[in-house]
């Protein structure tokens, strides 16, 4: 029953005090916007609010930019963060594989060398013997034309000849046996010769014309062959010769120049070849070399490379065993010294910057420090779309806070400042072609309708450079014609 009692007070006093709002609420609804605005001298500034991050120019980059081997892998490196003197080891590659590459590369140089001497003896061999080699086929080709034309002209009409005075011959040689043996028959049996001498002498010229019938025979096929086979053949290997030759000397007359054309050639090749074969074996040497790398400057370690003012690879570590990139920035050693401010600019917000405003940066980390700076300039171009980048300079005294790159801050960038301007809403303004005008108020008549110079806007509101006075009175909106 209490419990109830108290749940009742409390919705009581609850709707009490939503009673007693409510009037104010509407009352604050129902208050009317202002009409006018009293004209009077006011501070009158162009601001922009901007977020920035710390940079320094004292950034060394390290960068493997490797000319013959791109197999970059960590052995060994220093943690972000860490703080190197001059000369102190920040990192260190794996050397095994690029180690054993340059021992075939020097093996493969070695090598050259005695197929190049071999080359420059051949050519110097062909370039003394180029003129011999060259009359020889002349020669040859002189040779051939001789010899067919001795063929044609002497050699087959005698080999012709001599076939058929052989054939004549021992037809001739049968017909003389044969007569002697009729002759010698005939004379025997008209004479007294025994028997026995007869059949002797008989015999001896019968053999005689057997061998002369066997020699023709041998006369007529060797006349044959010659007439049919053998010359018909030389015909054919004789002009072919000389055919050859003629070809032959014209393939040695663009041949013989062309293969010395050729060896010269190959030997610029091998020249060539072992000239780079050299330079990439000092590449690769080169590369090697820079395979341990030591700070160039003072200074604390951040992994990657600076961009715009931001550290994109913060928080990361090499590890051994990791893959570098060539050309990309493994580490930075940075000096936070001459520090400046890269701030972004939204686009718009350009008409509020300007070239040599002041400014005061707070960092984020620190934000009861505020530090004097001037806008140096605003890139011409978008950095990314909509958004352009303003670099300021700082000063920073000796008890500020320690500060270092990449560490946020906020700008607030004063482009103007005027302590006594006179200022009215721009709701005030009417444009009326190129003029601009006010409506001012002028007790209980007609407001007056008046030109003006408008300065400098920002905020709602605009500077009167020209056409009021502190104490006028503007209305807010055009009145009505009526």
């Amino acid at each position: 029953m209490h419990r109830v009692t108290c749940f009742a007070v409390a919705l009581s006093l609850a709707a009490a005090a939503l009673a007693a709002e409510a009037p104010k609420e509407k009352a604050k609804e129902e208050a009317p916007k202002p009409t006018t605005h009293t004209v009077k001298p006011e501070l009158f500034k162009v601001e922009a609010q901007l977020k920035g991050v710390f940079e320094t120019p004292h950034v060394a980059e390290i960068v493997f930019r490797p000319e013959a081997w791109a197999e970059l892998v960590v052995l060994e490196a220093v943690a972000p963060g860490t703080v190197v003197k001059k000369g102190d080891k920040l990192l260190a590659l794996d050397p095994q594989k690029v180690d054993e590459a340059l021992k075939d590369a020097e093996a493969a140089l070695a090598a050259m060398e005695p197929a190049l001497k071999t080359a420059l003896e051949d050519l110097a061999a062909t370039e003394k013997t180029l003129d011999m080699d060259l009359a020889a086929a002349e020669r040859a080709k002189q040779y051939a034309d001789e010899d067919l034309k001795r063929y044609t002209e002497i050699d087959r009409p005698s080999a012709v000849k001599q076939a058929n005075f052989a054939v004549k011959n021992a037809t001739n040689y049968l017909e003389y046996e044969t007569e002697e043996l009729r002759q010698l028959e005939k004379m025997y049996k008209a004479d007294d010769l025994t028997e026995e001498t007869e059949e002797i002498i008989l015999k001896r010229q019968r053999d005689t014309v057997e061998r002369a019938k066997f020699g023709l025979e041998l006369a007529k096929q060797k006349s044959e062959q010659t007439l049919t086979v053998d010359l018909p053949r030389q015909d054919i290997a004789t002009k072919e010769n000389a055919t050859r030759q003629a070809v032959g000397i014209v393939k040695a007359r663009v041949g013989i120049p062309a293969a010395l054309a050729k060896k010269r050639l190959d030997v610029e090749k091998l020249k060539t070849d072992q000239a780079r074969a050299a330079e990439r074996l000092a590449k690769m040497k080169k590369d090697r070399a820079a395979m341990e790398v030591k700070a160039p400057a003072d200074g604390v370690v951040y992994m990657g490379g600076c961009v715009r003012g931001a550290w994109p690879k913060l928080g990361q570590t090499l590890e051994r065993g990791a893959m570098l990139k060539p050309h990309d920035v493994v580490m930075s050693v940075v000096v936070a010294t001459d520090l400046f401010v890269r701030a972004v600019v939204p686009e718009d917000q350009l008409g509020r910057v300007a070239p040599g405003g002041q400014a005061q940066v707070v960092p984020v980390g620190y934000p009861s420090t505020k530090l004097a700076a001037k806008l140096e300039g605003v890139t011409p171009v978008p950095v990314t779309p909509g958004s352009f980048e303003a670099r300021l300079t700082i000063a920073v005294p000796k008890d500020a806070p320690p500060l270092v790159p990449g560490m946020n801050a906020n700008v607030k960038l004063t482009s103007y400042e005027k302590k006594d301007a006179l200022a009215v809403p721009t709701a005030a303004l009417v444009a009326e072609g190129e003029a601009t005008f006010v409506y001012v108020r002028k007790g209980e008549g007609a407001p007056e309708k008046r030109a003006v110079t408008v300065g400098k806007k920002a905020d709602g509101k605009a500077e009167i450079v020209k056409g009021l006075n502190a104490g006028d009175v503007v209305l807010l909106e055009k009145p009505d014609a009526k």
